[in-house]
Formats: C-alpha cells, sequence, structure tokens
C-alpha cells in the first residue's frame, strides 16, 4: 500500500506525519469495509454505520467523510493508484482529541475476486465473558472490540479460533468480531438485537442471500445453547472476518451445505450492488 486518504487528501504513506491524538487517549472508530467486484457493495451502509458511533460518543462527523459522492471517488482513485484492482478492505478511521478530528483511510488487497469464505472450518467454543442486554452501547462495534479481543485471548494455544459471546441469559448473541449464524433444517437463525448483538453492515446482506436460497429466516431474541449442538450447521460472518464455517463446538460436529450455498448468493448480490452503487 503505497496511497492512503489522510484528511480528505490522497497523499503517498511514507509522507502521512501521524496525528499526535493517534497516540493519546482520543477516541478512536473505525469500520473495516470489503470491496471488490469494481465497487464497494456496502460503502455507504459502512459510513452510516460510522456516521452514528461518531454521535452516540458526541464526536463531529468529519466532512470528508459526509461527502459521500466524492469520498466514494477519492477512494476509488487511492485504489486504482495502488493498483488494487481485484478485491480487499477499506479502513475507514476517525481519530478524535479535545480539539481536533482526523481522518485516514487505508487499504489492503487479495488475490482473490470474491468475498471471504472459509472453506476449511473453524473450531469454537464459548467464551466465559457475558453481555449483558440492557446495555445500550451492545450494538456498536467499536464498544465491544475489548470485550472479543478478551473472549478470542482466552482460547490463545487451543485449536479454537472463534469465540461464541453469551449474554447474561445465557442466551447466544453473537460470536467475536462476528454475527452468528445457525441452520437447522429449513431455516436459519442469528440472534436479534434484543440479545445484544452487535450491528455490522453485511448482516442485512446475508439475511437476504440466506432467504433468496429458500431458507427461512428468524432473528432470534433467545437462542440457547442447547439450540447450537442441535443445529446442522454453524456459520459466523461480518465484512471484516468474512464468512467462517464452524466445524466443530466442543466435541460436536457440523456439515458443511447451506453456508457455501449462501455465500455463493451473497457473492451474486454483492456483485450487483457493485455496480449499482456507483455514487
Amino acid at each position: 500500500m503505497r496511497f492512503i486518504i489522510a484528511d480528505g487528501k490522497i497523499i503517498e504513506r511514507i509522507n502521512y506525519n501521524i496525528p499526535e491524538i493517534h497516540f493519546s487517549k482520543g477516541t478512536h472508530l473505525y469500520q473495516k469495509v470489503w470491496y471488490g467486484y469494481g465497487g464497494i457493495p456496502l460503502f455507504q451502509e459502512n459510513l452510516n454505520l460510522l456516521k452514528r458511533q461518531a454521535e452516540i460518543m458526541g464526536i463531529p462527523f468529519p466532512g470528508e467523510y459526509e461527502n459521500q459522492r466524492e469520498l466514494f471517488r477519492l477512494v476509488k482513485r487511492m485504489l486504482n493508484k495502488n493498483r488494487f484492482y481485484r478485491s480487499g478492505y477499506l479502513m475507514l478511521q476517525i481519530n478524535a482529541g479535545e480539539d481536533s478530528v482526523h481522518t485516514l483511510v487505508s487499504s489492503s488487497t487479495f488475490a482473490d475476486f470474491t468475498f471471504p469464505f472459509n472453506e476449511e472450518g473453524v473450531l469454537a467454543a464459548f467464551s466465559s465473558h457475558k453481555k449483558y442486554t440492557p446495555n445500550t452501547m451492545n450494538r456498536w462495534p467499536f464498544y465491544n472490540e475489548i470485550l472479543w479481543q478478551a473472549a478470542l485471548s482466552e482460547f490463545k494455544n487451543t485449536p479454537v479460533q472463534q469465540a461464541i459471546i453469551l449474554n447474561e441469559k445465557r442466551s447466544v448473541c453473537e460470536s467475536a468480531f462476528s454475527n452468528f449464524f445457525i441452520i437447522a433444517g429449513n431455516e436459519l437463525k442469528t440472534p436479534s438485537y434484543l440479545s445484544g448483538c452487535h450491528e455490522n453492515a453485511l448482516r442485512l446482506s446475508l439475511l437476504k442471500a440466506a432467504a433468496n436460497i429458500g431458507l427461512k429466516t428468524t432473528e432470534a431474541p433467545f437462542l440457547s445453547q442447547e439450540e447450537i449442538f442441535e443445529a446442522d450447521e454453524i456459520f459466523c460472518a461480518s465484512e471484516s472476518k468474512g464468512i467462517q464455517w464452524v466445524m466443530g463446538i466442543d466435541k460436536q460436529r457440523y456439515i458443511h451445505y447451506f453456508s457455501a450455498r449462501i455465500a455463493e448468493e451473497l457473492n451474486a448480490l454483492l456483485k450487483r450492488m457493485a455496480s449499482s452503487h456507483l455514487l
């Protein structure tokens, strides 16, 4: 990555002077956004989510992010200057101190064209760290990051690669950095926001992809551990982590069928969105 966008201007990364507030106790917000198929399918959705988090934290939303059309143009130009032509990630950042707000957009690239899907599967386990449903900040990704990191750290140096987060009612609400989905029969279930799960821009598109292949989709306010062990298939998904098929939890093993079909339909959906979301 040679070029970045700092405070609304494309510059070479080597010339970027990191603002002092980046190292201070200021507020740091970010969204990790997938790009591909010649576009950025969930660009507006991620910017809107970033704006809502800034409003909650009392941070003025930067003008260079408010003007989505101009930012989209700059991002596409930055990707071209970096010769990132296939797919990858954008990192949209806001660094806010007491007296100033700075923005930074950086990028990375993949060799593939499609949205990431882990076909090999991951092992998951239930974390001892809980979420509390009355907490009004549960929905916002920036608020959950330390919890997710702590949950994953429980399984460091073990084969477990994903942590499942429960709430105080012992209901599943999410996985680390991702939303959580189970399939039983012909029904896909995911925890609703009433469970304390967080919001990411991919969630609604993934539910639509599941419905498009004929699955009944349910947003459940309560999803018990028993239901998890009785499910046929489980996967976790977010823009930042892609789709992670869960091969097993404890001694329970799961099949690998609908998640691949959902990933295929999601890619078709994202491809259509990329061609239509030309700001």
